[in-house]
């Protein structure tokens, strides 16, 4: 089939890419100027220079795809406010209203768990018939859910999508990409301090995640959504379950988050005073005030499709990052 990808050079593009054409898939990807294009020439896969914000630089690229794959975000949280909102939101209303258009036949968007802003205070696990958790927790969290909803805007008028929805991911390769930037953080001891330790948050193997959308893509029927979250744990179980598998200590001290926020109103003055940045922002404060706990039972059951545990994933990432 020929596939039209956005976010290739991304951390869960590249992976997805390597994959399509290993199977033998013709893959177009859309490349910004500034990104680094080269590892998927390698593969063979042909690239077009634009950017989801550029409606007309996607035409060539996209027209006589079988599937176009939207894998492309904007997930820096210190950058301008409207390039998260152009990338997020207006990039996903322009990848899907042309896919319309050029009467492309299916479309996989790849949203995100923070689409939902959090899970209920009480810790339990939902799936995907579950409501948002507003007020939404950061903008990076909005943004996707107003992307997802521009998506499914057009999925009224025809198009025929199907949504994944991954948590955190991690997992090789990547060091500092992805979620393997929280497992490096406690392996270097970045992180004297867990603020919200209690929290639950889920973790998916990047490698399954990219299992997970080809089964998408083989067996899904249009309209069908599905959560891929893998593995649910605590902060704090996470940090020893990691540092114990690098050799490392623990961050010993755990702090709730409404101290956090207390100290981060006091000292930031100070920060902005000295040039430097809080070690928290008030987005991410957010973020840690809440559950990320997600049930993946209907991917499960219905791709056959079997991630693996934490128990499984951590000692090759952990060797990983722990490599020269």
């Amino acid at each position: 089939m020929r596939i039209f990808l956005t976010g290739g050079t991304g951390y869960i593009g590249r992976s997805l890419a390597r994959r399509l054409a290993e199977t033998g898939h013709e893959v177009r990807a859309l490349v910004r100027p500034t990104s680094n294009a080269e590892p998927l020439k390698q593969l063979g896969i042909a690239t077009f220079a634009g950017d989801v914000g550029d409606r007309a630089s996607m035409r060539e690229g996209m027209s006589g795809a079988d599937w176009v794959i939207h894998a492309a975000a904007e997930l820096d949280l210190t950058g301008p406010p409207e390039r998260m909102r152009t990338a997020n939101v207006q990039g996903s209303e322009n990848v899907a209203s042309l896919a319309f258009k050029l009467g492309v036949g299916r479309f996989l968007s790849v949203s995100s768990m923070a689409w939902w802003g959090g899970s209920p205070p009480d810790g339990r696990a939902v799936d995907e018939t579950a409501p948002p958790f507003t007020p939404f927790p950061t903008l990076y969290s909005a943004t996707k859910h107003s992307g997802e909803q521009a998506v499914q805007e057009w999925a009224k008028k025809g198009l025929r999508v199907n949504t994944v929805f991954p948590s955190l991911v991690y997992g090789p390769p990547g060091k500092k990409e992805g979620a393997n930037a929280i497992l490096r953080g406690f392996l270097k001891g970045r992180f004297p301090v867990l603020v919200g330790a209690d929290k639950k948050t889920a973790w998916i193997y990047l490698d399954d995640l990219v299992d997970g959308m080809l089964k998408v893509i083989e067996k899904a029927p249009p309209g069908r959504g599905y959560l891929m979250t893998g593995d649910v744990t605590t902060l704090r179980s996470l940090a020893d379950r990691v540092c114990a598998l690098g050799g490392v200590k623990p961050p010993r001290m755990s702090l709730p988050v409404g101290v956090a926020r207390a100290g981060l109103i006091l000292s930031s003055p100070f920060y902005r005073m000295r040039g430097f940045r809080p070690p928290f922002s008030t987005e991410q404060l957010n973020s840690l005030e809440r559950h990320w706990a997600f049930d993946d039972s209907r991917a499960r059951t219905e791709l056959d499709w079997h991630p693996r545990t934490l128990d499984e994933g951590l000692p090759p990432s952990v060797a990983f990052l722990q490599a020269s």
